[in-house]
C-alpha cells in the first residue's frame, strides 16, 4: 500500500473509528441497476457556517444506506479566513453511526488561484491531500464516478486539470451547486457564495472533459425566491423533521448547538424538548437536494413523491424538474452566458416545471429520506 493510501486509511480510522462494527445499515432498495459511485464535496464545518451542509450530509447518507448510490469519499472544505470552525468530521461520524455507512474523509488545502486551469503544482503534500484523494479515487473506480461540488470547486478543479484524461474517462458527471443563472440587475457585480471562494476554479468547471451538470444557486443573485432555473427554496423544519428518528434529532441538535462538547456520540440523544421545538419552529434555505437525487438517478413528482428518474418520466405532467441541455461558458471572473440546447450536448441546466410546488415537494421528498435513518 503507497504511503499517501495509508495516510487515507488511517485519517478514515482516526475520524470514523469503527463505524461499520457498530451499527446496522437500512436494508439496500431491490434496483437492479448499478449503484453510481459518488464522491461528495461541502463546506461542512462545525460549528456551522451554513446549517445546508448538515441536511445536505444527511440526505446522501440516506441514499447511500437505501443503496441508491454508492459513497466512496467526502471532501470538506478548508475554512474560509472569517470563519473559525474545522471540518464537521464529527458529523460524518455521527452519520456513519446512524445509517452504517463508513466513508473516507479528505480534509481540502487552503487554496486559491486566479487563472483557471491552474494545476497548482507547488502544493504541499497536506495542501493537495484533498487533490490527490479525488484523482487516487477516480484511479481505483471499477466504473466512472459522479462528484458533486456543494461548496468551492478548488479541489476538484485542480485535480480536473491535472488529469483531465482521467476525468474524460472515469468521471460520468459534475454535479455542481454555485453561480447564479442570470446576473443580479441591481447588482451586477455580485457573485454567488461558491464562485466568490474561487472564480478560476468555478470557471474551470465549464471547461471540463466530462458531462457538467449545473445546478444554479439562484435564478439572480441573492434573489430569496424559487425560480426555474434556481435551486433554492426555503425548507420549513417541522415538515422536514416530521416522524424522524430521536437519534436524527441528537444529530441536528448537535449541530445547531454550535456545542464546543467533542462527545458527538453523546451528541446522538434525544434533545430536550425546548431545544427542539425551537429548531422545528425555523426553517432553512437550501439549494442542494435536487442535485443530490440526480445524480442518484432519482427525481420528484410535483406531490413530492421520490421516483426513479427517467426520459419518460421527465417528460410527464407529474415531473417537479428535469435536466436541460444547453450551450454555456464561463468567463475567467465567473460570469456565465448560456441558452437551451435543441440537441444533446454534455453540459445541462436544472429547470424547475413547478416553481410554486418545488418547496412543499422537496421538503416531502427529505422527510421520507431522513425517515429512513
Amino acid at each position: 500500500m503507497s504511503t499517501r493510501r495509508q495516510f487515507v486509511a488511517s485519517s478514515v480510522a482516526l475520524a470514523l473509528g469503527s463505524a461499520l462494527d457498530s451499527v446496522f445499515g437500512a436494508e439496500p432498495s431491490k434496483s437492479a441497476r448499478p449503484k453510481p459511485i459518488v464522491l461528495h464535496q461541502t463546506d461542512l464545518f462545525h460549528p456551522h457556517m451554513d446549517p445546508d451542509d448538515h441536511f445536505d450530509l444527511a440526505t446522501i447518507f440516506a441514499l447511500a444506506a437505501l443503496g441508491d448510490v454508492e459513497l466512496r469519499g467526502l471532501i470538506l472544505d478548508f475554512p474560509p479566513e472569517f470563519h473559525r470552525a474545522s471540518p464537521a468530521v464529527g458529523a460524518v461520524a455521527q452519520m456513519s453511526r446512524l445509517t452504517g455507512v463508513a466513508v473516507p474523509i479528505a480534509a481540502g488545502g487552503n487554496v486559491r488561484f486566479d487563472k483557471r486551469g491552474d494545476v497548482c503544482s507547488d502544493l504541499p503534500k497536506s495542501e493537495s491531500f484533498a487533490i490527490d484523494f479525488i484523482v487516487d479515487q477516480l484511479e481505483r473506480a471499477e466504473a466512472p464516478v459522479r462528484v458533486i461540488i456543494a461548496g468551492s470547486a478548488t479541489d476538484v478543479a485542480v485535480a480536473s486539470s491535472r488529469r483531465p484524461e482521467l476525468f474524460r474517462e472515469k468521471c460520468s458527471g459534475v454535479y455542481l451547486n454555485a453561480g447564479s443563472a442570470f446576473p443580479n440587475p441591481d447588482e451586477p457585480e455580485r457573485l454567488e457564495y461558491n464562485v466568490e471562494l474561487n472564480p478560476a476554479a468555478y470557471a474551470t468547471m465549464f471547461d471540463l472533459p466530462c458531462p457538467l451538470y449545473w445546478f444554479p444557486c439562484w435564478r439572480n443573485v441573492l434573489d430569496w425566491k424559487s425560480g426555474e432555473n434556481s435551486s433554492f427554496f426555503f425548507l420549513e423544519h417541522a415538515d422536514a423533521f416530521q416522524g424522524v428518528s430521536d437519534e436524527l434529532r441528537g444529530f441536528f441538535a448537535y449541530m445547531f448547538s454550535k456545542t464546543n462538547d467533542v462527545d458527538w456520540l453523546k451528541g446522538l440523544e434525544r434533545p430536550n424538548d425546548e431545544l427542539w421545538n425551537s429548531i422545528l419552529a425555523g426553517r432553512r434555505a437550501m439549494w442542494c437536494p435536487a442535485s443530490l437525487l440526480t445524480l442518484a438517478d432519482k427525481s420528484v413528482t410535483k406531490n413530492g413523491e421520490i421516483v426513479e428518474r427517467t426520459d419518460d418520466f421527465e417528460q410527464s405532467p407529474d415531473a417537479l424538474f428535469k435536466m436541460e441541455n444547453i450551450e454555456v461558458s464561463c468567463d475567467d471572473d465567473g460570469r456565465t452566458t448560456w441558452k437551451y440546447a435543441d440537441r444533446e450536448t454534455n453540459r445541462k441546466i436544472l429547470r424547475v416545471l413547478d416553481v410554486d410546488a418545488y418547496p412543499k415537494a422537496m421538503a416531502k421528498a427529505i422527510n421520507t429520506l431522513f425517515r429512513s435513518i
